[in-house]
């Protein structure tokens, strides 16, 4: 059982179609690559452990540790359900898309 809050676990669903992309797209690994450092770092943010590992695992070693250094910065912003859900909703069409999209995200609340 996850000791996470109910927000973070509503961000966690909000994260899951990006979750499931990177699993069934046979591309995924070149896109996620080629993907928004901060982009990823706000997904990844929601995911469990594992899940994180996972994906940190098909990037290589340069592209986790800019993760990291995301991840660490995450832990200082609002990131509200709904933003996940944009920025997860975004990269699964990056994944899947025959072209790479641009970044989803612009600005980030800092946390209060």
């Amino acid at each position: 059982m996850s000791r996470r809050s109910p927000a973070r676990r509503a961000a966690r669903e909000a994260a899951l179609p990006f979750l499931e992309a990177a699993r069934s797209e046979p591309a995924a690994p070149a896109r996620l690559l080629n993907s928004a450092d901060r982009d990823l770092a706000v997904v990844l943010w929601a995911l469990e452990d594992e899940e994180v590992a996972e994906l940190l695992a098909l990037v290589g070693p340069a592209k986790a540790a800019r993760l990291a250094e995301e991840l660490e910065r995450m832990e200082h912003v609002r990131l509200p359900p709904e933003t996940v859900g944009i920025v997860a909703a975004h990269l699964a069409l990056h994944l899947a898309g025959g072209k790479p999209l641009g970044p989803a995200t612009r600005y980030y609340k800092p946390a209060r």
